[in-house]
């Protein structure tokens, strides 16, 4: 019987660390990049894509990114914001 306790206890820890600790870093990071966004800042958004902030709307943010020649605006929500380098 004791058994069956030790091992609820072990998934009850587990699973504290792989969900609820993931879900406060993001929650964290979501509060951190709403925070501190602003025109000009350097991003990476989620899927790696890295630009720089042009123009800040509610929840849509406008970004260039690619070199001189050859640049790409791209509007993006700010929920895609991976974090902020600069």
């Amino acid at each position: 019987m004791k058994l069956e306790y030790i091992i609820l206890i072990i998934l009850a820890v587990g699973f504290y660390y792989t969900n609820i600790l993931d879900y406060r870093k993001d929650k964290n990071r979501e509060i951190f990049v709403n925070d501190n966004l602003k025109v000009s800042s350097k991003i990476i958004t989620k899927s790696g894509i890295v630009g720089y902030v042009t123009n800040i709307n509610k929840n849509e943010v406008t970004i260039v990114t690619g070199e001189v020649e050859k640049t790409s605006y791209l509007i993006i929500e700010k929920s895609y914001i991976e974090n902020i380098l600069e």
